[in-house]
């Protein structure tokens, strides 16, 4: 259950209230688990990338990011592929050389 978040998550995450999350809802923008009619669940991965689409439009005024910014969110979002594919290369290189 690491990778599902509370609503209370998702709205300090966003910075959004009720109406925001109901609205990012009904577009698709986000999807939760709901029990009984009541949202309880969402899935984190889902709710960074919608925190990432959303930032740039939040900072009304301010820089876009800086390049380690955008160097740490690319690491974040893509961390389990590049170590993937570091485990694999490595692993290759191993086998073809014996």
């Amino acid at each position: 259950m690491n990778n599902m978040l509370t609503l209370e998550e998702v709205r300090g995450y966003l910075d959004a209230d009720q109406q925001e999350l109901e609205r990012f809802l009904k577009q698709g923008k986000l999807h939760a688990y709901k029990i009984g009619g009541t949202y309880i669940r969402f899935r984190k991965e889902e709710v960074l990338n919608l925190r990432y689409e959303l930032l740039p439009k939040k900072r009304k005024g301010f820089a876009q990011g800086s390049f380690l910014t955008k160097v740490s969110d690319f690491w974040r979002f893509n961390n389990f592929y590049i170590i993937s594919l570091a485990i694999v290369a490595t692993l290759a290189i191993l086998m073809f050389r014996s």
